[in-house]
């Protein structure tokens, strides 16, 4: 009796240990499914996909994994399925420099460094991502001179127009209607505009990994670089 106590002790542990090492994910992205963004799965059970459905989905780990339908089981990142984070951000640099090569593209765009990866880049236009719940903060490169700064919605519904102070790189502009993700916006940086996206990444994910392949999936390429780099 003793001995089988044992024997099912350790056959327990080890399940345990399994259990505690199975990769988290959250789903970046789903078609044909109604599974939200920020969806945290249960990694114990089978993920059910039809002929069709996709699902973009992050590990815990940062690694990124695309399922297509059929697909029956839990997913996995064992047997080096998905794609590390930094073999992310090596691809996006790859593509970011086949741009600047082509004919018409404006050499340097996309290829600022940020101080850090929550401030918001209003040099140009583009896909920014914020933090669910915080609030936005604009960036410039340089300090520069006092600037007229607005922010606004595609629609033109409101503006909200600030004075960027002289000497300063960073501004926070208050909004008669709160920011959110997945909504385009206009930025009026000293008369010029440039239109953004912005996606919100969202409070569930647990670490910085996460959220650095979230904001490489999404596009914001110069905020996951700065978030690795800095880890702030």
């Amino acid at each position: 009796m003793i001995i089988r106590s044992i024997a099912f002790g350790a056959i327990a542990a080890v399940l345990l240990c399994g259990a505690a090492n199975a990769a988290q994910f959250v789903v970046v992205e789903a078609r044909g499914i109604g599974m939200k963004p920020g969806t945290v799965l249960d990694p114990s059970k089978p993920l059910s996909l039809k002929q069709g459905q996709h699902v973009t989905l992050i590990s815990d780990s940062g690694v990124t994994l695309k399922l297509d339908g059929p697909y029956e089981k839990a997913p996995s990142v064992a047997g080096g399925k998905g794609v590390d984070l930094a073999s992310t951000l090596s691809g996006l640099v790859t593509e970011r420099q086949a741009r600047l090569n082509e004919v018409g593209t404006t050499r340097g765009k996309n290829a600022v460094k940020l101080p850090d990866a929550w401030v918001l880049d209003s040099s140009h236009g583009g896909t920014v991502c914020l933090l669910e719940g915080q609030a936005p903060v604009f960036w410039r490169p340089d300090g520069g001179p006092a600037i007229h700064f607005a922010v606004m919605p595609a629609d033109r519904s409101w503006r909200a127009d600030a004075t960027w102070p002289a000497g300063t790189n960073r501004i926070a502009v208050s909004t008669p209607v709160e920011l959110h993700g997945d909504a385009a916006y206009f930025l009026s940086y000293n008369g010029t505009e440039e239109a953004i996206t912005i996606s919100t990444i969202p409070a569930s994910l647990p670490n910085d990994r996460m959220r650095a392949a979230w904001m490489a999936e999404k596009g914001c390429e110069a905020q996951a670089e700065a978030l690795v780099r800095t880890g702030s």
